[in-house]
């Protein structure tokens, strides 16, 4: 077994009161994370060696979405654990985004859509549930969201 703790990368964009999620396609095998095909995702994926946490950011919502992300903050650092994987996900906020909405990456996922956070969809890829939990938490107790 390969006993090796990776770091992987969760990008919350914001549009207002909105999110991006990408639709898991459920022909697509396993990427090597926590494998739940048929989901709605943040963009996100697997830091790359000689990369910063912000700079693999970018690239893998870019990979993902074409989009160009800014104004960048770090909001969480999570274990997400499953059998035979081991991830520290740093959770991202990207509060600007630029360009054209683009599924770059058909065969991984069916469609990117826009969610507004009070009416998401129920199958939600259990990190990006579990980020937007801590969010909602979070901003009921400040006066204004993250």
């Amino acid at each position: 077994m390969n006993e090796i703790i990776k770091v992987g990368l969760g990008i919350m964009i914001k549009d207002g009161n909105k999110v991006l999620l990408g639709h898991r396609s459920e022909k697509y095998g396993d990427t090597g994370g926590i494998y739940e095909p048929g989901s709605w995702t943040f963009p996100g994926g697997k830091q790359e060696y000689d990369e910063t946490i912000l700079e693999g950011a970018i690239r893998e919502t870019k990979e993902e979405t074409n989009l160009d992300i800014s104004d960048l903050k770090i909001f969480n650092v999570v274990d997400d654990i499953a059998p035979k994987k081991h991830y520290i996900t740093i959770q991202i906020i990207a509060n600007k985004f630029d360009g054209e909405l683009v599924n770059m990456e058909p065969n991984k996922h069916t469609e990117w859509k826009w969610f507004d956070l009070d009416n998401l969809p129920d199958n939600l890829y259990s990190p990006t549930k579990e980020f937007i939990k801590e969010y909602l938490n979070r901003s009921k107790n400040e006066d204004t969201r993250i």
